[in-house]
């Protein structure tokens, strides 16, 4: 009985780490809106202006007045993101849609950049001109309850949460406001203290279970 048992909990042990090796697949792949001008480059239209819709490091959507045409190359350069390329799997009269092709790796960096932009403008980050393309570069001014604002470096940050550094500690559970996202000090760090901000009004709280489709 206590050998079955062991094989069920490896079992169970084995299910919970492709569950969490999915949900870490999905978040670096959540597709993200943002909208940021560019330039685009393609063999039947040549240099054309475009915008950025949203965005994840597996694809990519955009509007323009010269849309490529569907299977074509499609080189795109947008500022804070640099270059990406694909191939267009959807276009229309006012933009188009593209499978980004890239390596794992730089995947990964667009996966960063992206998040350290959309966050950049939803928390109003003073951007660090000295590394001004590396995520969790930064200032943010933290909002705490009584009034005091609280000056700190920023860490790391992502859709749910961000952390910052600094020498002042809240206290765990109390109420922030970081430019217009809310949310509550989940923990301190060793430098500094770490935020989980609340979903935006409409969508589920990240950290519970999706109903079933």
């Amino acid at each position: 009985m206590a050998q079955i048992t062991d094989f069920n909990g490896r079992l169970d042990r084995r299910k919970i780490k492709i569950a969490a090796r999915g949900a870490e697949e999905r978040r670096r792949h959540r597709r993200v809106r943002l909208a940021i001008p560019g330039r685009a480059l393609c063999p039947s239209r040549g240099e054309f202006i475009c915008q950025l819709v949203d965005i994840s490091p597996g694809g990519v959507r955009v509007t323009t007045t010269t849309p490529p045409q569907r299977g074509e190359r499609v080189v795109m350069l947008f500022d804070g993101l640099g270059r990406i390329e694909g191939e267009v799997v959807r276009a229309g009269q006012t933009g188009f849609a593209a499978r980004l092709a890239a390596t794992q790796r730089k995947r990964d960096r667009l996966a960063d950049a992206i998040t350290w932009r959309f966050n950049m403008e939803r928390l109003g980050l003073k951007e660090d001109r000295s590394a001004p393309r590396k995520p969790g570069r930064g200032r943010a001014s933290v909002y705490l309850r009584d009034g005091v604002v609280i000056q700190a470096d920023v860490l790391d940050v992502s859709v749910t949460g961000a952390g910052f550094a600094c020498l002042e500690r809240p206290r765990i559970g109390e109420p922030v406001r970081v430019g217009g996202m809310t949310g509550q000090v989940a923990r301190w760090l060793d430098n500094g203290f770490a935020v989980r901000f609340d979903p935006p009004p409409g969508e589920p709280d990240p950290g519970e279970a999706s109903p079933e489709k």
